[in-house]
């Protein structure tokens, strides 16, 4: 009797026990990335410069709203604002002067923004669009490297590390094609 009530349970949760381990790729990773509506973090961005000896150090704040609008204020060392909101970029820079223009007017800083903008609001086919995707990890510690597609932006950008845990992003990397570097650690608020 003890063997058939075992064997019961075992067939009955072995499904249930499966259902629960449903690998995490890509896909999940994009679909829970998807559900956050408004996100805002603190960063520390460490940039190192072929022309330069010493690398820049910055720090500010990023604020993402779902589907389409992201900022980063730069604080330090100079204050700095760029703002992307659907296809509309707007540039703040430290003496005040504001530029506006269109993602396709600068399609090199409209690339990288769009790719970052796509991973935020879980777009998958504007993403792989854009980049070739690279997936590694796991749902606590996953990692994407994007590739771009277009040759006018692998002229600027030769790629994007962007790692995270669950559906917050912790660190953006970015190797432009000149050889300069960005580093950027991403601390998001508690929501």
């Amino acid at each position: 009797m003890f063997r058939l009530l075992l064997l019961g349970i075992l067939l009955i949760a072995g499904p249930y026990a499966r259902a629960q381990q449903t690998p995490f790729g890509l896909p999940q990773l994009m679909q829970s990335l998807a559900k956050v509506k408004s996100a805002s973090a603190t960063f520390t961005e460490r940039k190192t410069l072929a022309i330069l000896t010493t690398e820049l150090i910055a720090t500010g704040t990023l604020t993402y709203t779902a589907p389409d609008a992201m900022r980063k204020t730069t604080i330090t060392p100079v204050p700095e604002q760029f703002s992307l909101a659907g296809t509309q970029i707007t540039l703040t820079g430290a003496d005040g002067k504001t530029h506006v223009f269109s993602i396709t007017q600068q399609s090199r800083i409209g690339g990288l923004a769009e790719g970052i903008l796509a991973t935020l609001a879980g777009d998958l086919p504007t993403l792989t669009g854009l980049y070739t995707v690279q997936f590694s990890g796991q749902q606590a510690a996953w990692q994407l490297v994007l590739v771009p597609r277009a040759a006018s932006l692998a002229q600027f950008v030769r790629w994007i590390r962007i790692t995270g845990s669950f559906s917050r992003l912790t660190e953006i990397d970015t190797q432009n094609a000149n050889g300069d570097h960005s580093e950027m650690t991403v601390a998001e608020d508690a929501n």
